[in-house]
Formats: C-alpha cells, structure tokens, sequence
C-alpha cells in the first residue's frame, strides 16, 4: 500500500543518526535534507576538516604500529603525516580565511604547499604535542577508529551510529572514550560535561560491553598549550538518562517535520562559508567562492 511504502521509504531514509547529523540539522535543517535525507554527496571539504583528517589517521597510524610491537619515531610520523596531505589533496578543499599568506613563492613549488602550508604547519604542530605528551605511547588501546552502531531504546526506534577515536581500557574494567580536537578552542569543564557526541559514545559502549568499572570521557585539544589540552569527564546517570532523552526529542522532531511535509527551512549565517550545499540552497544564488581555488 502506499501508507506501507511511505513508512518503509521514511525508515530508509531515517535509517539511523549520528552527532553530526544532529548537529546540522540544529545548525541548518536544509544542509540535513540536502546531506541526510536527499543523500547529495559532495567532494568538498574545509581545509580545517582536511588537516583534521590527516591529524586523526597520523595518530590512528602511530598506534596501530604500537600495537604491532613498532614504535614509530617522530621524525616517522611527521613523514608519514606529510605523505597523507600529498595522497589525499584534492582540488575541491575551500580555504575561506584568505587572510592567511603563502609561505613560499617558489614558481615550482605545488600550489597547495604554497596556500595551504599554515595548515600543514598547524597538523605538524598538533603531532609534535601530541608525539611529546603521550610518548612512549603504552596505553591499553582497545580500538582506534572504533565504529558503533546501537539502539537508544529496547524497540529499536533510535538507532546511532558513529566512530570513536580511541577506547582504551584496563584490567580492571575502567574504560576511556577518547577525541581529538585540532580546532583552536578547548572546552571549559561544563561543555565537557554537556558534550552531546562522547556521551552518545559512551551510551554505545556501556550496550557493547557489560564489564565496565568506570567510564573517563577524554578530550585531547591539540592546538591548545599544555595547561589546557586535556579535558576530563564523568557522567552520571542522570546526566545519560537526560542526554538519551534529548536525543529522541532531536530525532522526533526531524521525523516529524518529514513525515508532515514540513520545509527543512536553510538558516543563513557565516557557517554558510563552509557549508557545499550553495547550488542547491535557495538563499545562495551562485557557487561557493571559497571552493576550487587550489590545485
């Protein structure tokens, strides 16, 4: 029937949710709909997010070789981090703070060593500090990019899915759910202790894995001085009761506004700088300019 059809066609299209697809629909219900339910898949990325990236799969790649009984030196992880930007560059990296200047003005040089090097520097700086503060690197690493996929809820309404860092944990049940942040911002405690993602991981793991002691929710903030680079936090219960209960009212009300035809409005602002959704996005009337300008 077609009532049958629209609700199969709505479970498919809301099949699961991660943090970040709550995060867009709250920032911009139009960059969810173009993202999450039209499913517009798009190349484009924000030269933050790339050295991100090769920050993440630099430290992913130094403990993968720790737990294969290799230590890798600093000088090869810095080499193994430089030859992840000349792999994964591509042309459709938008650069939007304009104001930063190329470093070198060799003719010869490739063009994303010229405008993109601040960026590479900062990745390489994120490394350093992490390299010097963690070293000899002997945590009990349990995974790294680790991938869960659960139920909020006993009937199977809610389903999340997302990917951890990190999870270490020891012999005696005490768990940590690690993330690391290359943005220039370190939490305060009471954003730690109200982060939506982590706790949402930490609700995932607790469904995983019933002998757990303690579970430590870890920050790593990489661009950040010494004082400040880590951030700790413990959540009650009541603290995950609230949190899984705020996050079925966010996916209620995306699947209400879809199920009642309701516009996923686009919310203009300067995050619309970053977002590649401008061809499709009624309040832009031509491409975004900060993208296909480096090669």
């Amino acid at each position: 029937s077609s009532k049958h059809a629209f609700f199969w066609c709505r479970f498919m299209i809301l099949e699961y949710f991660s943090y970040s697809g709550i995060q867009s629909f709250q920032k911009c219900p139009a960059q969810f709909k173009y993202r999450y339910i039209d499913k517009i898949y798009k190349k484009d990325e924000g030269i933050e997010a790339f050295m991100g990236k090769r920050v993440h799969e630099s430290i992913e790649y130094l403990y993968e070789q720790k737990m294969g009984g290799n230590t890798l030196s600093y000088d090869d992880l810095l080499k193994y981090h430089y030859s992840l930007w000349e792999k994964s560059w591509h042309n459709r990296v938008a650069i939007v703070n304009k104001q930063i200047l190329p470093i070198d003005q060799n003719k010869n040089i490739k063009l994303w060593k010229k405008y993109a090097a601040f960026y590479f520097r900062t990745g390489e700086n994120c490394l350093t500090k992490f390299y010097t503060m963690n070293q000899p690197f002997n945590d009990n690493v349990y995974a790294n990019e680790y991938e869960i996929d659960y139920f909020l809820d006993d009937q199977g309404e809610y389903r999340i899915k997302g990917v951890v860092d990190r999870i270490d944990v020891d012999q005696s049940g005490n768990w940590q759910i690690h993330d690391y942040k290359t943005g220039k911002r370190a939490y305060k405690q009471s954003e730690a202790d109200n982060d939506m993602q982590l706790g949402l991981y930490q609700v995932g793991l607790e469904k995983e894995q019933e002998n757990f002691k303690t579970i430590t929710l870890v920050w790593h903030f990489l661009q950040q001085s010494k004082e400040n680079i880590i951030v700790r936090s413990k959540r009650s219960r009541d603290s995950i009761s609230r949190l899984i209960d705020k996050t079925k009212k966010n996916i209620d009300e995306i699947r209400t506004r879809y199920k009642e035809g309701k516009p996923f409005e686009a919310k203009k602002s300067m995050l619309c700088n970053w977002c590649y959704y401008w061809e499709e996005c009624p309040k832009q009337d031509r491409p975004n300019p900060f993208i296909g300008q480096i090669k």
